[in-house]
């Protein structure tokens, strides 16, 4: 009895007012009670019992649905890429049999002369590149027996002779390697513009 009387003494009170360790446990908890409006609703509708027959009808369309899209999966599965500039016009394909040309037929001398110029081209090459190959092992082989006699000579010398020249490439650049863009700049080539074509299977 003592406490719900002091829950009716104390029910003319704010109770956010109290501090909460002057309240009694009963008003602590009525405190924490909350309630919402009723929320308006309409009754169930009832469930239509719809025929077996539409349901199995359904299921097959939807069963016939994922066969299609199976079908054209494999049916571009091994289809590569095109490559437009490999591709031949439609026109110029129906034209294959009218632009057919039938190769000469060559006689036997005509035959033995391009074989033996054949092989004239292949001796000449082959004798000017073992020309050039032995020109060089002579220049090297020279050049070092130069500098065997130059290191007996003088050992100063040869030191400096197989130092590097800087003046074979006397060519220097100095440039800032990196920049910022240059704003609203019109380039005089014009703006590169991607116009590759999209190509789905």
């Amino acid at each position: 009895m003592h406490i719900f009387a002091l829950v009716a003494r104390l029910s003319n009170l704010r109770l956010a007012a109290v501090p909460q360790r002057f309240l009694p446990p009963a008003a602590v908890a009525l405190r924490g009670l909350h309630t919402t409006a009723q929320l308006g609703a309409e009754p169930l509708k009832k469930k239509k019992r719809l025929d077996p027959a539409i349901l199995r009808m359904r299921e097959e369309r939807k069963k016939r649905r994922i066969e299609k899209g199976i079908r054209q999966l494999k049916k571009h599965a091994k289809k590569y890429k095109p490559i437009e500039e490999q591709e031949v016009a439609p026109k110029l394909q129906k034209e294959l049999g009218l632009r057919h040309r039938a190769l000469p037929v060559l006689d036997h001398e005509t035959c033995q002369l391009r074989e033996a110029m054949q092989r004239a081209w292949s001796i000449y090459c082959m004798r000017k590149h073992q020309n050039e190959a032995a020109m060089l092992e002579r220049i090297v082989a020279t050049q070092e027996k130069a500098l065997e006699m130059l290191k007996e000579a003088s050992e100063d010398l040869y030191n400096a002779a197989i130092q590097t020249d800087n003046g074979l490439f006397p060519a220097q650049f100095k440039a800032i390697v990196s920049t910022p863009p240059i704003k609203n700049y019109e380039p005089p080539d014009g703006k590169y513009v991607d116009t590759t074509k999209k190509w789905r299977p």
